[in-house]
C-alpha cells in the first residue's frame, strides 16, 4: 500500500473514532450547544454585515447583488478635510470618558459614604442614578418642561 493510501485510511479511522467518541459523550456537547448558538447569532453572524463597507451598498439589490468596490470608501474617508479633526474629536471624547468616567464615579461613592445626613445621602444617590432608570427622551422632556419660558416650574418659582 502506498503512503497517499495509507494516509486517507488513517484519517477515515481517526474520523470515525473521533464521531464515536463524540456519541458515547453526547451529553457534553448538548452543554455546548448553547454557547455554539450564542457565538453563531451574535459574533459571527453580524459580520455578514461587514462586507458594505467594501461595496458600493444599493438597497434594492442587497448586499449580494451590490457591487464590490474594495478600499474605496476608505481612501475617500482618509483623504477627507475633515479626517483629522474627526479623529482628534474621537480620541479626545474617549480619554475623556475615560478620565471622567472612571475616577468620578469612585470618588462620588466615598463621598456618599463619608456623608451624616442619612436623608441627604438617599437625596443624592437618587437625584445621581434617576438619570440611568429614565430614558433620554423623558428626561428631555421633562426638563423642557421645567424649563419653559411660558409656563415652567422653574420660572414659576421665581416669580
Amino acid at each position: 500500500m502506498n503512503q497517499a493510501a495509507l494516509s486517507k485510511r488513517t484519517r477515515r479511522q481517526s474520523t470515525r473514532r473521533a464521531l464515536r467518541r463524540m456519541g458515547r459523550d453526547y451529553e457534553l456537547y448538548l452543554f455546548l450547544l448553547p454557547a455554539l448558538i450564542y457565538y453563531i447569532v451574535f459574533h459571527f453572524w453580524p459580520m455578514y454585515g461587514v462586507q458594505i463597507a467594501f461595496k458600493d451598498f444599493i438597497a434594492i439589490k442587497g448586499i449580494e447583488g451590490s457591487p464590490w468596490v474594495g478600499l474605496k470608501h476608505f481612501i475617500r474617508f482618509v483623504n477627507a478635510p475633515s479626517f483629522w479633526n474627526l479623529i482628534r474629536n474621537t480620541l479626545g471624547i474617549s480619554l475623556y470618558s475615560l478620565a471622567a468616567g472612571f475616577p468620578i464615579p469612585i470618588l462620588l461613592a466615598l463621598v456618599l459614604n463619608e456623608l451624616r445626613y442619612p436623608r441627604f445621602k438617599r437625596l443624592v444617590q437618587t437625584v445621581s442614578y434617576a438619570p440611568h432608570f429614565i430614558s433620554t427622551v423623558v428626561m428631555v422632556s421633562m426638563l423642557t418642561i421645567f424649563l419653559n419660558k411660558n409656563y415652567g416650574i422653574v420660572n414659576q418659582l421665581r416669580c
